[in-house]
């Protein structure tokens, strides 16, 4: 079960209309802790609020996740309207509704109910969430124009897209055309029910020339070879693929990493490519050093997948 503690407002660090970051003076706490609230399944809080704080994350000491997070006490509650009747946390006491893309009453369900295709458009499968600024900053790169990028976080980290800062900085940047929330994941510019639904939600909305899959902050992993939350990305290639879109994976690699397991190609690429029914196009940079090349050539002879996949150098 979380953990809990009672305290009050001392200060707002920022105030965006999704989220606030708060300083939260708890109980029995010498000094002020950060907590997060997020407005829309509350309400705005302000300096002297009376809060209670889910501690738990702060505790274990997680990183993404570090934070406490204000309870909301629904006696107090503003009376929130939400459109749509698909829920997103279902059946717990925090359950709520939302307009999914494929509802009847959406501008899209005519649409969804026909489109079957990605019809060739390019999806980036990327295992990090702080992957995203360098493969929008790539490829847009390599345009000529300015080209139209999709965002689809899945369910599989943090649930809310509201706690990404990257997602809002691209926004305001005009590097992010389009964010869509899938599963129970809650926030984006638009909601879908499934990924696949949410490919096909991308494609109908702006006909994208990028599409983006990647959990948000905060993956969870374990150290064993299938429990780490990213292991959906192999059939999210799979599902790609399906829909005669191309799928292309952004693997993670690193040669500072104290891991061993995530030393060179991390073990959670090379399970998602083992695991993936249909090939990928992956691409390794020329400015990765040669030692590291060559122990990264070895990782994938070792695991059997050059032929396997399609990679680029």
């Amino acid at each position: 079960m979380f953990t809990t503690a009672n305290g009050y407002v001392v200060g707002i660090l920022r105030d965006n209309p999704e989220i606030q970051e708060l300083l939260i003076q708890i109980d029995g706490y010498s000094e002020p802790e950060r907590a997060y609230n997020y407005p829309g399944l509350y309400k705005r809080l302000i300096t002297g609020d009376k809060v209670v704080v889910n501690t738990a994350a702060v505790k274990l000491g997680l990183g993404t996740g570090g934070r406490h997070f204000v309870i909301p006490e629904y006696l107090d509650c503003e009376q929130l309207k939400f459109p749509g009747h698909i829920m997103k946390l279902r059946y717990t006491p925090w359950q709520f509704p939302i307009l999914a893309a494929e509802e009847e009453a959406s501008p899209y369900h005519q649409q969804l109910t026909e489109c079957q295709t990605l019809a060739g458009t390019p999806v980036v499968i990327a295992p990090l969430h702080s992957m995203l600024p360098g493969i929008i900053l790539g490829f847009r790169s390599v345009q000529k124009k300015h080209p139209k990028i999709v965002y689809i976080m899945t369910d599989g980290a943090a649930l809310p897209i509201a706690l990404s800062e990257l997602v809002r900085d691209l926004k305001s940047k005009l590097l992010l055309d389009l964010t869509v929330t899938c599963g129970h994941a809650f926030g984006g510019d638009l909601e879908a029910v499934s990924i696949p639904s949410a490919l096909l939600v991308a494609k109908e909305s702006i006909n994208p020339d990028l599409i983006i899959v990647a959990l948000g902050p905060g993956v969870v992993g374990t150290g064993t070879p299938f429990g780490f939350s990213g292991i959906e990305q192999s059939w999210v290639i799979d599902v790609v693929s399906k829909l005669q879109g191309i799928a292309i994976v952004a693997p993670r690699i690193s040669s500072a990493d104290m891991r061993r397991r995530h030393l060179g190609i991390s073990h959670h690429t090379l399970t998602i490519l083992k695991l993936a029914n249909n090939p990928a196009l992956v691409g390794l940079s020329k400015l990765i050093p040669a030692s590291l090349m060559e122990s990264i050539d070895n990782q994938l002879r070792g695991n059997q997948l050059l032929k396997m996949h399609q990679w680029y150098r």
